[in-house]
């Protein structure tokens, strides 16, 4: 599972949220990336633009964070 980074962080007042560091590094987020937005009810998935596009399309990707989140074992 070395391909799956865990942190946290928080919603601030306007709705906004920091993506930590490491993540941003390891991901290649710079000023101005765009970002691919898909909710449910239970979870948020964000990628980059380009790679949606070029990879894998919204459904393929809710089925790969549910397979992420069962393999960490976490529940509601």
């Amino acid at each position: 599972m070395s391909d799956v980074t865990v942190d946290t962080t928080r919603v601030s007042e306007r709705g906004q949220i920091v993506i930590p560091k490491d993540v941003r590094d390891r991901m290649g987020l710079n000023l101005g990336t765009r970002l691919l937005v898909v909710a449910t009810n239970d979870a948020i998935i964000l990628q980059k633009v380009d790679l949606a596009a070029e990879r894998l399309r919204a459904w393929d990707l809710l089925e790969k964070a549910r397979m992420i989140v069962q393999k960490l074992g976490l529940k509601k």
